[in-house]
């Protein structure tokens, strides 16, 4: 997407929840709500959404920074979405979303192969950075795994299988099944990727 099919996305977007009440919205997606703004955890921090007006940025103590456009898009399509339905505590493949198998082969080349590059030759880096990073180490799944709550409603698992003698290093997203219901599967892929490049983002310098 260009610059500005990322700014009309958000022009659509805080249009619609514009004419939505701000309380609803923000309780069906989890949001923290005050009199003129609410905080909704996304990915590794909060983000700060103003009422009225919906103008989007980054909660203190990083509202000195800029809330990328790709992010916002993200924030607003998630509120726009959120039926506060809870997760499933089910996890599921990226192609087993509704609508994700036209976009699997983009979804791993993007996010699933620069995961196993990364982590799958450096055992004991996912687990740091996810313990920094406010993840939960999970057992059970590859060789090393960590869960992320990226907004109220959505979880995603991020795993590794190491790269031995016999084998290449492997990576995997996963989703709790409800992600589905409230993001669509091109933001959902979005979403994925991008956590998985703040993810190898931490990792630079760690030995």
């Amino acid at each position: 997407m260009r610059i500005d099919d990322y700014k009309n996305a958000i022009a659509l977007a805080v249009k619609e929840l514009s004419e939505r009440d701000p309380a609803e919205v923000g309780r069906a997606a989890g949001a923290e709500l005050y009199l003129q703004y609410m905080d909704l955890q996304y990915v590794f921090h909060k983000a700060r959404l103003a009422i009225p007006g919906w103008a989007a940025g980054w909660a203190p103590p990083r509202d000195s920074e800029e809330l990328p456009l790709t992010d916002q898009v993200l924030i607003y399509h998630y509120l726009l979405g959120a039926k506060n339905a809870g997760l499933t505590g089910e996890l599921a493949a990226y192609r087993e979303i509704p609508g994700g198998a036209f976009y699997f082969d983009a979804f791993r080349r993007r996010a699933e192969i620069p995961l196993a590059q990364v982590f799958g030759s450096r055992p004991g880096i996912l687990a740091r950075v996810a313990e920094a990073s406010g993840g939960k180490i999970m057992q059970g799944y590859g060789d090393e795994a960590a869960l992320f709550r990226v907004f109220p409603h959505v979880e995603i698992l991020v795993m590794v299988y190491h790269a031995d003698e016999e084998f290449e290093a492997r990576g995997q997203v996963l989703f709790d099944r409800s992600v589905g219901s409230c993001l669509s599967p091109e933001d959902i892929s979005w979403l994925g990727s991008g956590l998985v490049y703040r993810l190898m983002g931490a990792a630079k310098g760690l030995k």
